[in-house]
């Protein structure tokens, strides 16, 4: 991927604007390898409970998506994103100071109340060129996804060292230092003006929120499920957890940049979207198998390659489906799927995780995500004579 071929200013407000999403994100993510585990010390802990403390953030960030993009059209993309910064330091506050899990929850809840993933996108590509537009977005999905690879570094030896609470004061911190990369952004003026063709193209936009809600749905359904898992099935502790995590995501990194390349030069990332599915159910099967930790190695491998490359791949082809006119309501209705998908597979992975256990649950997942990659071909078809 030829990130030189960037204008400066491009390049530079892609790398801003990739540190402050990415630091949000590794305060959500970062208590995820752990949080299972680490929260059954919580007054009032349930595995459904716990489930539902993983995945709130995401019903309050879909919630909010789209009425916070509307605003950002109208009263600046930067004050609004200062504002969302402003709400997860508070959440994050409230997580660390909780007494029960009920207070956990809504802690969580109110740092998803900081919906601001519509329009950071919205905000790239009003300050980038339509024809490099998926190089910025390939950034930020990276920064998303190295945010992710840290904090499976960081996770456990943090949780052993400061507790889930002090995890929590961790990701206000990650917060308030968010709010003063800010002021280095620039201006909320567009700089590329672009010719308006809304009618249709937005009307194709659902596709993709489709698939980010199942992509996002599944990533946090895998870590209610793959922790207790390591340490049931394969006697694993959670301090050695990193020891499956780390290896996979870094192999999946050096995978996904030449998929990428391929796809960005040619402006076609839509291929990559039913294969990429694929990858996921099939990952989520070979875990279901209970097969030697070997495979496990494998499958969190092809669910970690799957995952990046769908987190750069979407956005991109979103963002070319948009115009700059009211750019952060619609960003706003795929970010909306987004959080919706993380609420959707924590809450539900927690409910069927004690009730139906892991296995059942790793098999219906993973057939989900066969069937939509199944149902991708028609939907790409349409994609591909619009983008």
């Amino acid at each position: 991927m030829s990130f030189a071929s960037l204008q400066s200013a491009e390049l530079k407000l892609g790398i801003k604007l990739t540190v402050v999403l990415a630091l949000r994100m590794l305060g959500l993510f970062l208590v995820l390898p752990v949080f299972m585990v680490m929260a059954a010390d919580v007054p009032g802990y349930t595995p459904a409970l716990a489930g539902l403390a993983i995945g709130i953030y995401g019903l309050t960030q879909a919630a909010l998506q789209q009425p916070v993009g509307w605003l950002s059209d109208q009263w600046g993309r930067k004050r609004v994103m200062r504002l969302g910064l402003a709400l997860f330091f508070a959440g994050g506050v409230v997580a660390a100071l909780a007494p029960s899990m009920s207070w956990l929850i809504a802690g969580r809840g109110l740092q998803g109340c900081g919906a601001i993933a519509g329009v950071a996108l919205a905000f790239a590509a009003d300050h980038t060129r339509v024809e490099k537009r998926s190089l910025v977005m390939a950034m930020i999905g990276m920064g998303i996804g190295a945010s992710f690879l840290l904090s499976i570094i960081l996770s456990v030896p943090l949780a052993s060292a400061i507790g889930l609470r002090g995890l929590f004061w961790v990701t206000a911190a990650l917060g308030l230092v968010g709010m003063i990369l800010l002021s280095g952004l620039p201006s909320d003026q567009a700089k590329h003006a672009e010719v308006r063709h809304e009618t249709g193209k937005s009307r194709r936009i659902w596709p993709l929120a489709l698939s980010v809600f199942f992509l996002h749905a599944l990533m946090t359904l895998f870590f209610v499920l793959l922790p207790g898992s390591l340490i049931d099935r394969y006697g694993l502790p959670l301090a050695r957890h990193w020891m499956v995590y780390v290896p996979t995501m870094l192999l999946s990194v050096v995978l996904v940049f030449p998929l990428l390349r391929r796809l960005g030069e040619k402006q076609q990332e839509q291929v990559a979207v039913r294969w990429a599915f694929f990858g996921l159910g099939a990952a989520m099967m070979l875990f279901a198998l209970q097969l030697p930790l070997a495979v496990v190695f494998v499958g969190a491998s092809l669910f970690f390659l799957a995952f990046n490359l769908l987190e750069a791949a979407l956005p991109a082809l979103v963002s070319r489906l948009s115009s700059a006119a009211g750019r952060g309501r619609k960003m706003g209705v795929y970010t909306t799927f987004q959080f919706l998908g993380a609420f959707t597979g924590g809450a539900s992975g927690g409910w069927l995780l004690q009730h139906l256990g892991s296995r059942p649950t790793l098999w219906l997942a993973g057939t989900i995500a066969v069937l939509w990659a199944l149902l991708q071909r028609p939907v790409l078809k349409g994609l591909e004579g619009g983008i």
